[in-house]
């Protein structure tokens, strides 16, 4: 009876310890999170645990790791952008429209560069910091073209805000790290 319990008990310790493991994987969003979130009025604590925690690889990673995830989650979004301002142009639309979106352009092509992965990897995060942070002034630039051009609806404002708050991701996890 006594070796029974041992394994038992044994089975629980190895239980509570993997459950533990989980929740901790958990709490580094969170926390991270929360910490980012703190620092940045404008940052959503919900936009940030949404887009951090959908990448299966935040589960297994320190804050650095969700660094890079947030990294990745940012250059897709930007590529994404340019490229839906591409569509855009494409359609036919009224001369106002086209010049916001050519300015649009304009300010997001500034910015983009192929892969900042490298830059990160390295801890060269002052590099990082001035390249996110055009990413955020083109976002900025490209929601005042339509601002400024009365009675037009823009059609970025929800990509424009997606760069912004992966923006403020990154930039917060390199003021941690």
């Amino acid at each position: 009876m006594n070796r029974a319990f041992s394994i038992s008990a044994l089975f629980l310790i190895i239980f509570l310890m993997v459950l533990r493991c989980v929740r901790s994987a958990d709490d580094i969003v969170q926390d991270t999170c929360k910490k980012i979130a703190a620092n940045d009025p404008e940052l959503s604590f919900d936009f940030c645990m949404k887009s951090l925690g959908s990448d299966s690889e935040s589960r297994k990673v320190d804050v650095e790791g969700l660094g890079l995830i947030g990294l990745r989650l940012l250059q897709a979004k930007f590529s994404g952008t340019i490229e839906y301002i591409k569509q855009l142009q494409k359609r036919k639309s009224e001369p106002r429209l086209q010049k916001a979106l050519s300015l649009c352009l304009l300010a997001y092509s500034t910015s983009e560069r192929k892969d900042l992965t490298p830059f990160y990897k390295a801890k060269r995060y002052l590099d990082l910091n001035i390249w996110v942070s055009g990413m955020i002034t083109s976002e900025d630039t490209c929601d005042t073209q339509f601002s400024m051009k009365g009675g037009m609806v823009p059609p970025l404002t929800k990509r424009n805000a997606d760069v912004y708050q992966l923006s403020a991701i990154v930039l917060g996890i390199m003021a941690i790290l």
